[in-house]
């Protein structure tokens, strides 16, 4: 056994100095870069901010890194520091736990979800289910930010492209929301890694080379006395990059470098590297092959590892040889590679075998870190291996425990490679398959579906595979082959038992029929198809498929239904989820909200914001029919911010649309456009034509607002016109009342009659109150002028008072007809009604179309006020709203996924907008602004 305990190492033993060393080579030429790193940690303490260094290899990015960690030290701030290597990427939150090392004696202060999920992370407490990924990056800002309150933070990540992918992805998140907390994130990465780090505010720079004087000198510095000729070729060949103009006159002397093959840049950095191998000792050359393949640090453990691959003792002087070549350095029990590449060359310069005795030994004396033991023992391992494979079943479930679903793929597709029978690999390729699509990774998921290897022997594996390319795509292709191909699924595995799977893919096919436009036919065989499942009438999959099939055939009945489980619910928040986007479909908002508000309540608690992102789409969809507009605006806001940060781009696209809509209600017509442009650009790109449809009402009642009448009919009767990319006959309800008012003011109302009375045909005998006000409405403004009051007043019925910008529009029409038939006394209560709704709601253009028709009838209006709330973003109202709940800046920022400092900025600029000086001032600002018109 080598003799090292408590060795002295003598000069072997030294501070990490090639960073610092790095950093003088760089500092010639880099005086900007370094003014740029001085100017973000000099007004650390007047907001955070997020830098991505990027560069070739050796260009000096950790160089600078290492400046700027001096520059924070010599100011006071605090230094955390990680390296992504590339031996430990399959290690979770491995780089993220090295950062956070020195601040984790604080976690015990975070709310008790984010404190377990991030305990869960990194291995120290076992999570009753996995945390999600956006939960521990929320604790990490959440440490973070409470950390820095004390101490301004650096937070410096190096080699980024090689960071674990759980890591990567808190950096991203962190990355977003650093603007009011003194913390400076620096992140260095290769310039071909495609990052997502950041926003369009974050600082970028790319580091380029040296130019020709500044590499003339570090190249004389370094390597004096070179023949011209020689140094001539090194200028060239480096293009100034201080890494190679160092090291290859290093690597490739004078005699013979002139007949090297060409490679390029990095190649010939490894040469140079790995050429100094031939004058190692045997051991030394071992001990370096050692070090490369471990996905660690410990000195001990290469030690170790190094003498079972030789068969002899070894000491820690057999290292020597490789420090004095500078390729390691030794600080204190660790072991470094001077750079990345260096790591590389030694990777490359070991034959096979050689690594797998390395791998072998390194499982061998691997004890208490049973995950890095088995990923030794599998990179030992040739052949099939049934044991190993199933101790790696086990580390894909702590991977997911933990939250770590990128390392739970890796895991299952090295535990197929181990499997010896087909129909084993096929299963472990299909979980990871499955993971890869709810990840939202299509490629990586066809990737693994391609090495499946699939017979009858598993009938379940087919409808498997369908069912991962189903979810993984965005809902936006139009296809009825699709629905087809999802019922003979689902037929087959109910006949296989799978009877769960078989619900999923007809609750799959029936929103393909709502997504597009699929035929009565195929409707009717996905309902068929679901009856023969024979489920329980309550069940929610069954409803929801019923109502994306048929909503306006069945709205009545599903309505009825939904009501019956809103009163007796089991607070199953993934139930919610779909209840509450199937009253959606059917137009019952009123049921809706209170089923949507628990699903997000909960996502937003176990961190799902992909999930979040749609659900609030849907909560602030109904919102606007029910009257919170100011809800309504806040969900779209959340919603497009959550959707952009978790790639949902259908989802931003919807809630776009939703902005533009409320906008244009409000009369802000410029920012509606925005909006809307903005969105058809989204639904073009990717084909949703539900999305479209959606987007010609949100058009269509905006231009209605302006009193353009002919643009709204022109936009709202797309949706009825088959061959119109808008069309889309499971939404057109949606936009009747819109459709009739525009086609009425606008000359057209011939054109309507028939699609009324066939919606009133499909509904009956039991339109959703919502349909049926609308209907009401309708048929008021195409009813001759002795018929109309009848439908006027069974539209303001009970039911209307649900939807007050509905009824106050059904109050304004039956204001305007009473004072049309020279009924002005009794037309003034409805219009005084309808311009107190449009108020309320901040529906200006409707607002002012009351007072005019009041002014008619012979009495004026004041002006209305605008509220002091109105002045504030809808972020900003909801953390004001919070606040008023009593919900302190910590528990806002928990529950908006920010840091307690930007909810504390946020506050700042609230207070300064509506003249309050604290937070119990708000509580008589924001009256009203919940459910206002109701």
């Amino acid at each position: 056994m080598a003799k090292r305990a408590k060795k002295t190492y003598g000069p072997l033993r030294r501070r990490r100095t090639s960073a610092t060393r790095s950093a003088s080579l760089v500092l010639q030429g880099r005086e900007q870069d370094i003014a740029l790193i001085d100017r973000l940690i000099d007004r650390i303490d007047q907001g955070g901010s997020t830098l991505v260094i990027s560069g070739e290899p050796g260009i000096g990015k950790s160089a600078l890194l290492e400046v700027a960690r001096r520059r924070a030290s010599e100011r006071d701030t605090s230094v955390l520091s990680m390296t992504g290597v590339l031996a430990e990427v399959h290690l979770p939150f491995a780089a993220l736990e090295q950062a956070l090392r020195p601040l984790m004696k604080r976690a015990a202060g975070l709310v008790p979800r984010q404190r377990s999920a991030l305990l869960a992370a990194f291995g120290m407490h076992d999570d009753d289910g996995a945390p999600d990924i956006f939960l521990v990056a929320l604790a990490t800002l959440s440490l973070l930010t409470d950390s820095a309150t004390r101490k301004p933070i650096l937070l410096v990540a190096d080699d980024a492209q090689w960071l674990d992918q759980a890591t990567y992805d808190v950096l991203a998140f962190i990355s977003r929301r650093l603007s009011a907390d003194p913390v400076v994130l620096l992140v260095a990465m290769r310039d071909d890694f495609n990052s997502s780090l950041g926003d369009a505010s974050t600082l970028r720079l790319r580091l380029s080379g040296l130019d020709e004087t500044d590499a003339e000198h570090l190249l004389d510095a370094h390597a004096p006395g070179l023949p011209a000729e020689l140094r001539s070729r090194f200028l060239k060949e480096a293009s100034g990059n201080p890494l190679a103009l160092v090291e290859l006159p290093r690597g490739e002397g004078a005699a013979g470098a002139g007949d090297a093959p060409w490679l390029p840049l990095t190649g010939r950095l490894e040469r140079a590297f790995s050429s100094r191998l031939s004058d190692l000792p045997r051991a030394a050359r071992t001990l370096l092959f050692v070090t490369a393949e471990n996905d660690g640090t410990s000195l001990h453990e290469v030690l170790s590892a190094g003498e079972a691959v030789l068969g002899e003792q070894v000491e820690i002087n057999d290292l020597a040889p490789a420090v004095a070549a500078k390729l390691i350095e030794i600080d204190g029990t660790e072991v470094r590679f001077r750079h990345p590449l260096v790591r590389s060359a030694m990777h490359q310069a070991a034959d096979l075998a050689t690594r797998q005795k390395i791998h072998a030994a390194l499982a061998a004396i691997i004890r208490d870190q049973l995950d890095r033991q088995l990923w030794h023992r599998a990179a030992a391992t040739i052949g099939p291996d049934d044991e190993l494979a199933g101790e790696y079943d086990r580390m894909a479930a702590r991977a997911l425990r933990r939250g770590a679903v990128a390392m739970a793929i890796e895991v299952l597709e090295n535990a197929a490679r181990l499997s010896s029978t087909a129909r084993a690999k096929s299963d472990r390729l299909l979980r990871a398959a499955e993971l890869a699509a709810d990840l939202g990774q299509p490629e990586l998921m066809e990737r693994l579906l391609r090495q499946a290897d699939t017979d009858e022997s598993d009938p379940l594996a087919p409808i498997r595979i369908a069912w991962c390319r189903e979810i993984s795509q965005p809902p936006a292709v139009n296809d009825p082959a699709k629905i087809l191909a999802l019922i003979g699924f689902a037929a087959q595995a109910h006949a296989a038992g799978a009877a769960d799977l078989a619900s999923n893919l007809l609750w799959r096919a029936a929103q393909r029929c709502w997504w597009s436009n699929a035929s009565d036919e195929l409707g009717t065989r996905v309902l068929a198809a679901a009856n023969r499942l024979e489920l329980p009438e309550a069940d929610p999959r069954l409803i929801a498929i019923s109502a994306y099939v048929e909503p306006l055939r069945r709205g009545g009945d599903l309505y009825i239904k939904l009501q019956s489980l809103a009163e007796t619910r089991h607070n199953n928040p993934a139930v919610a989820r779909i209840l509450g986007s199937t009253a959606n479909v059917i137009g019952a908002f009123d049921i809706s909200v209170s089923f949507l508000e628990e699903s997000s309540a909960a996502l937003r608690a176990q961190g799902r914001l992909s999930d979040l992102a749609r659900v609030l789409f849907a909560l602030g969809w109904a919102e606007t029919e029910i009257g919170d507009w100011t809800g309504a605006m806040r969900e779209a806001e959340e919603s497009v911010r959550l959707a952009e940060e978790t790639s949902g781009l259908p989802w931003v696209a919807a809630a776009t649309i939703l902005k533009a809509k409320l906008a244009g209600m409000q009369g802000n017509l410029e920012q509606s456009e925005a909006h809307a442009a903005q969105a058809e650009s989204l639904v073009l790109r990717i084909g949703a034509s539900f999305l479209l449809a959606m987007l010609q009402i949100a058009r269509g009642i905006s231009a209605i607002g302006a009193g353009r009448h002919w643009e709204a009919y022109e936009h709202l009767r797309r949706l009825f016109a088959p061959a119109d990319p808008a069309f889309n006959s499971s939404l057109q309800f949606f936009g009747l009342a819109d459709f009739v008012e525009a086609a009425v003011f606008s000359g057209n109302a011939a054109a309507v009659r028939g699609v009324i009375d066939e919606m009133e045909r499909v509904s009956a005998p039991m339109p959703v109150p919502w349909f049926e006000t609308m209907l009401h409405y309708g048929k008021a403004l195409l009813a001759a002028p002795d018929d109309a009051e009848q439908f006027f007043l069974q539209g303001l019925g009970p039911a209307a008072k649900k939807w007050p910008f509905l009824r106050a529009r059904l109050l304004l029409a039956y204001g305007g007809w009473l004072r049309r038939q020279r009924r002005s006394a009794n037309a003034r209560a409805p219009l005084r009604e309808a311009r107190d709704i449009f108020d309320a709601l901040g529906a200006s253009p409707w607002s002012a179309r009351a007072r005019e028709e009041l002014r008619a009838s012979g009495e004026t209006s004041r002006r209305r006020t605008e509220q002091a709330w109105e002045t504030l973003t809808p972020q900003e109202l909801h953390i004001a709203q919070l606040a008023v709940e009593g919900l302190s800046n910590k528990e806002i920022g928990a529950r908006l996924y920010l840091s307690h400092r930007t909810v504390g900025y946020h506050l700042h600029r609230i207070f300064a907008k509506t003249g309050i000086t604290s937070r119990s001032g708000l509580r008589p600002i924001l009256a009203g602004t919940t459910h206002p018109a109701s």
